[in-house]
């Protein structure tokens, strides 16, 4: 039996037949071991897991997330797992949610947020205009930037 850690290095390194490693990989790991090696679950499978929150917040707090996977395809992990929540959301960089993502997840957390304020409308379009080389702002960071946007609601 592999390690999951020599498993990810088959993975990244050799070019082996895909039975090989489909076969490795069906390996289960011991629940009780703790390897530091990251592990992107399906919604099935984290259906079986007693918190599947806890699970997808381990896999935002993962330093091995680099290592194994891209930052993106962890965010497009839990932004596709239908038992993310709106805290996991408000940590992906603002950047991943509103440009990577379906569009509908980003405005209807915007509809609640900005509501009737054109002040925080016009804040959103002020904060959108960021040059992409500044420094990654988290979505829930970007949210509360429109807060300190005066809340003025117009009559309808």
């Amino acid at each position: 039996m592999l390690h999951p850690a020599e498993l990810a290095w088959i993975a990244e390194n050799v070019e082996g037949p895909d039975c090989f490693l489909n076969a490795a990989a069906a390996v289960p790991a011991a629940a009780d071991e703790d390897d530091g090696v990251l592990r992107l679950l399906s919604d099935d499978e984290l259906d079986q897991h007693p918190d599947p929150a806890s699970v997808l917040q381990s896999w935002l707090d993962s330093p091995a997330a680099d290592e194994y996977f891209s930052r993106s395809e962890v965010y497009r992990a839990v932004v596709a797992s239908r038992h993310r929540t709106l805290e996991h959301l408000l940590q992906i960089p603002a950047d991943e949610i509103l440009s990577r993502h379906e569009p509908e997840i980003a405005l209807k957390i915007l509809l609640d947020h900005c509501g009737r304020s054109t002040e925080r409308w016009g804040a959103l379009a002020a904060a959108m205009a960021f040059a992409y080389d500044e420094e990654k702002i988290s979505f829930g960071e970007l949210l509360d930037s429109l807060d300190h946007a005066p809340e003025k609601v117009q009559a309808p």
